[in-house]
This record gives C-alpha cells, sequence and structure tokens, in this order.
C-alpha cells in the first residue's frame, strides 16, 4: 500500500514535470505569431532576433524592429534600428527604439523618441518626448531628459523645454516648469508654472 502512494507521487511528479516547459534561449521572428521558432505564448530567456515577434515573457538580449512581449521584460531590447518596444508588464533593464512603451512598472532606462510608461518609473528617461500614460497618471523617480517630460508625481529631476507634475519633490529645468499641487506650500501664493527653474520640496 505504502509503495503504491509513493508511485502515484512519482507519475504525479512527473506529469507535471513533462507539461511545464523551460523557456527557450533562442527566439527569431520574421512576423509573429505564425512565423517564428518559439510560440508567442512562452517565454524566451536568451536572446530574441525578429523583425516583428512577441513573446510571454522575456530575459536577456533582444533585437529587432518591433518587440513586443505580454508579460515581464528583463535585460537590454532594442538595438537600432528598432522602430517599437512594447512591454505589458513590468520592465527591468533598457528600453531602447524610437518608441518606448511599458504598461508596469520600468526600472532601469527608457530611451527613444517616445517613451511612455503607464505605471511608475524609477531611473532614466531621455528622449523628445517622455510621457506619464493616459491623463499623465504615472509616476517617476530619477531624471528625465527630453523636449517634454510629464508625469504625475515627480521625485528627481526634468530636463527640457516642457516639464509637468501633478507633485515635485526636486527640480524641474526648462522654459515651461509646470507643478499642480504644493503641499509644503500651505498659503498657495506661488503660481503652478515657472519659467527656467522650479524648485520642489
Amino acid at each position: 500500500m505504502k509503495s503504491l502512494k509513493i508511485l502515484s507521487v512519482l507519475a504525479l511528479i512527473c506529469a507535471s514535470a513533462l507539461t511545464v516547459r523551460a523557456d527557450a534561449f533562442f527566439q527569431a521572428s520574421l512576423w509573429a505569431p505564425d512565423y517564428q521558432l518559439v510560440p508567442a505564448t512562452e517565454g524566451v530567456s536568451g536572446i530574441r532576433l525578429e523583425i516583428y515577434g512577441e513573446n510571454k515573457n522575456v530575459t536577456g538580449l533582444e533585437i529587432g524592429l518591433v518587440n513586443i512581449t505580454t508579460g515581464d521584460f528583463t535585460g537590454f531590447t532594442g538595438l537600432f534600428p528598432t522602430i517599437y518596444n512594447r512591454v505589458e508588464g513590468s520592465t527591468t533593464g533598457v528600453q531602447f527604439g524610437l518608441v518606448n512603451v511599458t504598461k508596469g512598472e520600468v526600472i532601469g532606462w527608457q530611451g527613444g523618441w517616445v517613451n511612455v510608461h503607464d505605471s511608475k518609473v524609477t531611473g532614466l528617461q531621455t528622449g523628445i518626448v517622455n510621457w506619464g500614460g493616459a491623463s499623465i497618471k504615472a509616476d517617476f523617480t530619477g531624471l528625465q531628459i527630453g523636449l517634454v517630460n510629464a508625469a504625475k508625481n515627480v521625485t528627481g529631476v526634468q530636463l527640457g523645454f516642457v516639464n509637468y507634475a501633478d507633485t515635485l519633490k526636486g527640480v524641474q529645468i526648462g522654459l515651461w516648469n509646470q507643478v499642480n499641487s504644493r503641499n509644503w506650500d500651505e498659503f498657495n501664493p506661488l503660481p503652478k508654472v515657472f519659467p527656467f527653474v522650479n524648485i520642489g520640496f
């Protein structure tokens, strides 16, 4: 009876092991989801080379024109001539391309013409436009450098022609520096917009 229980447990473990697949090391894609080595529903831990590729979770190096991750991304994505990087989950590492979008949290660097984050960014954004999601609802901690920088709650530095924040703990340097709310300014004598330099506590 005892040996039968042990055999049942071993059989269950073996069946589970067969159904769990490790992430693939290498992905090559012409056009997702039909013309790629690893299915779009699976993850990649290693290297992705693609014209247009899509996978669930990605860890490692990604080189391609259009890179889509429907889960989380960890690593470096986007060497020249990357047009579009999109991560539906979180990004940890570097997103580099003309347009970079992360729906979840970003820890690291977004560098491109347009960088969009729908959750919090901790790190660096460099681009023409650095944007804190629809209706500017996402927070930013670190350094934003661009023509237009916009985030909800900013902790750190915004350097650009137009800088926008709902709240600021740090410095804005630019031609148009806007902070909508200053909790420390009890009497509200300060205007929302300052040219050149704006400081928040």
